[in-house]
This record gives C-alpha cells, structure tokens and sequence, in this order.
C-alpha cells in the first residue's frame, strides 16, 4: 500500500471521494430528517429517495457515455460544484414558508442524474491513476475501506451534528465536502491521467462509423440528428462487449444474484431485530454496526494480503459465505449471535467487491470502461430491490427466520453454480459469445482487445 500513498494523486483522490461519501452519509440523513420534520409524511421522505436513485440509474447511460468522450476528471469536478450548489439551494428552499414540496423534488432528481458522473467516473479513473495493474487490487481494498468507515461513522456523526446545529446547517456541511472534493481533484497531476483523457475521446473517422451502425439498428430516430444516433451507438456498444464475453457475463449475472441475496436483510433484519429478538431500535443498530465493522476489518485485512487464489474461485467462495455466516440468523434468536453473524457475514463479504472491481478495470478496454460500467449497473443495481421485494412475499409465508433461512440457502447454492462459470474468470477468453460484441468493438476501431 505504500506505493499507492506515496502517489500525490492518489492521496488526493482518496482524500476527495472520502470527504464527499462523508458529505453524502451527512446530507441525507439531514435532508430525510428536515423533510420528515417539514412535512410529517413518511411518503415524503421515501419520494426523497427515490427522487435521488430512480434517476441515477436512468442517467446512469449517459453519464458513461460522456466519460468515455470527455475528461472524466472535469467530469467529476463539475459534478461535484453543481451538487454543492443544489444542497445550498436546497438550504434556502427548506428554510421557508410555503415552499412547494415538488420544487424540492426536483433539485433532487437533477442531483440524482448528476450523480453517476462522480459514482462511475471514479471507477474509470482509478485505473489512469494506478498505473501499475497489479496494483488496482490494493487500490480498490483502499477505496472499499473508506466508503466502509464513511458508513460505519458518518450516520452516528450526522445525528450528533443534527442535535447541535441543526439539520439546515448539516446540509452546508455536505455542500462543502462536494466542493472540497472538486477542489481535490482539481489537484490531480496531469501525468497521473490529465493530459491523457483524449484516448477516450473518438476521432472524427470513428464517430462516423458510430453513427452508422446506430443508422443501422435505429433508423426511426435518424431525424432527431446526429448526436441522438451516436449517443444510442454509444450506449448500445457497452451493452454489446458484456454480451460478447460469456464469462465477463456470468460475472455480472453472479453478481446481480449475490445484490439480491442482501435483499432480504434489508426488509428482514428490522422485523428480526423488533420480533424474534424484541430489541427493538437498538438491536437494529447493533445489528447493522456489526456488520459494518466486520466489512470494514475485511477491506482493510485483505488490502494488505498479496491474493492469489484465481478471482472467479474467490468470488465463488463470497457468495457461498454469505450464505453461510447470515444462516444463524434462522436458526437462533440471541443477539450476541446474530452480531457475530453479521460481523462475520461482514468481513466475507468485503472482499467481493473489491476484486468485482478491479475485474472490470484489468479487463475492459480503458475507452469502454464508462459505458460498459454503466451498462452493468443497470443490471446489477436491480439485484437488491429485486431480493427486497422476494423477502417481502417469503415472509407472510415462511416467517422471518424462515426466509433468512431459504435465502442462505439459495446463496449457498449460487456459490456452486459460481464456481463452475467463473473459475477460469482470469483466463484469456477468445471467442465472444455474441457477434455483436465483436462489431460494437469494431466500430470503435478495437480490432485486438487484451482480456
């Protein structure tokens, strides 16, 4: 790890992404509490959610498109100013009288669409500024600790600012880590990726070509001009490189299964902890820092190991763990049990992401890893409301503990089936399993792609 800290842009990375997922743990808590207070309407407060997520994924498209074609640094700076400024907007509005709820909506959706900008240019920056790749795995171990900490901390820290300051006042907060974040990347060294953002911008010849195959496929929104037709060529070639690699697929399938077996703690755990433990809130909390803690000790343990097992082995063996460390919670009801559950559930789990990622940016074509990397969020980020909405039907049948024990069931079993597909993950896979992924490659002048 010593190499990546002594790397001035690194630091700056790290440090900026840091203070704007604190920010974050900070300015929903306060924005939820201040609506909740504002409005009394637990309504309200989902819509604000949802407000948020719904159009992050839907914009999720364009945004990799654009930090495939422009400097994602810039990207991620003016992504973060344009939120800063919308939090202290947001100040102004919630602070008074009679002002219209939808008014608030609606900054949030644009916050929302923004945000892909800063959540998926980060993972294809990484890569521009590690530049060693056998280093990504460390660097990802890094990133996956902070977010950790940010999550263990910063709800606990914003609850405390709320009681002091104020809800208002913790928005400012929060406004002020997206411009420190600006500012921080702002400080990144050309040499670390700068001036090297023109490899992922397209020359003329290719964007004709582009333009020609969306033509092709598209022909009905020829007339909405140019740009239209090479945004949906844009955006039709990340999905058309996942369907040509048959084992990068499987990767994401595993990995949308594995989003949805944390479903069910999700919808589960409150219901557990109120009921079969009858430790209401608290046990809740101790449940949830629990886990939180085991994931934070497994990112930081497994950052400092050289891994050399095979990855697809590794992510195999996550998924059958998860598994089996959540199946005590079917089968005893103490709380000492269940928190030792989810610690261990916690530190298994912490390490899939981390290689999840570095995958992806080993192997996909740095020109194509915004688009691809938005393209496989719209099919993983479904995982967990889908496994959300199986527990809420599973559980007026089998019971709480019923459904916990179904789904660790399952994933012990998606384990297996995950070894199977992925154990030759890291081999050099030749042959796509869809000619499209070859022709989208080709339209990007990729005639030799490194897997």
């Amino acid at each position: 790890m010593k190499e990546l800290w002594r790397q001035s842009s690194f630091r700056w990375y790290w440090v900026g992404l840091f203070l704007s997922g604190l920010g974050n743990q900070f300015g929903w808590l306060a924005l939820t509490w201040f609506v909740m207070n504002k409005t009394g309407s637990s309504a309200a407060m989902g819509g604000v959610v949802l407000a948020y997520n719904i159009p992050a994924v839907l914009a999720g498209l364009v945004a990799g498109v654009l930090l495939d074609r422009f400097d994602r640094r810039q990207l991620i700076m003016l992504d973060n100013v344009l939120r800063g400024l919308i939090f202290f907007t947001l100040v102004l509005l919630l602070q008074m009288e009679g002002t219209p709820l939808w008014l608030v909506y609606v900054l949030i959706v644009i916050a929302g669409m923004l945000s892909p900008l800063s959540s998926a240019g980060a993972q294809t920056l990484l890569p521009r500024l590690v530049t060693d790749k056998s280093l990504l795995v460390k660097a990802n171990g890094l990133m996956e600790s902070q977010w950790q900490i940010n999550y263990l901390f910063g709800p606990a820290a914003a609850g405390v600012l709320i009681a002091w300051i104020g809800a208002a006042n913790v928005l400012i907060v929060d406004a002020i880590g997206f411009f420190l974040c600006a500012f921080c990347f702002s400080r990144l060294k050309p040499a670390a990726g700068v001036d090297s953002f023109s490899v992922g911008r397209m020359d003329e010849k290719e964007a004709e070509e582009i333009q020609g195959k969306a033509a092709e496929s598209s022909g009905s929104v020829v007339a909405f001009g140019p740009f239209l037709r090479s945004l949906i060529a844009d955006i039709r070639t990340g999905y058309c490189y996942l369907l040509g690699r048959r084992r990068l697929l499987w990767l994401v399938l595993f990995t949308f299964f594995f989003n949805m077996a944390y479903g069910p703690v999700e919808v589960g755990l409150p219901l557990y902890a109120n009921n079969d433990l009858e430790g209401g809130a608290v046990s809740l909390g101790l449940l949830w820092s629990a886990l939180a803690a085991g994931a934070l000790l497994g990112s930081i343990l497994f950052s400092a190991v050289t891994w050399k097992l095979p990855t697809g082995v590794t992510l195999a063996a996550i998924i059958g763990l998860w598994g089996i460390t959540t199946l005590p919670l079917a089968l005893f009801t103490r709380v000492e049990v269940a928190m030792l559950a989810m610690a261990l559930a916690g530190l298994s789990f912490s390490p899939y992401n981390i290689l999840y990622r570095s995958h992806l940016q080993k192997h996909v074509p740095e020109e194509l890893l915004g688009r691809v990397l938005t393209s496989v969020r719209t099919i993983t980020g479904t995982g967990m409301p889908a496994g959300a909405a199986a527990a809420g039907w599973l559980i007026p049948v089998c019971g709480v503990q019923g459904m916990f024990g179904a789904a660790s069931v399952v994933c012990v079993v998606t384990g297996l089936l995950a070894y199977v597909a992925l154990r030759r993950l890291d081999e050099p896979e030749l042959l796509p399993v869809q000619q499209g992924g070859e022709e989208a490659l080709h339209a990007m002048g990729q005639h030799r792609v490194e897997q």
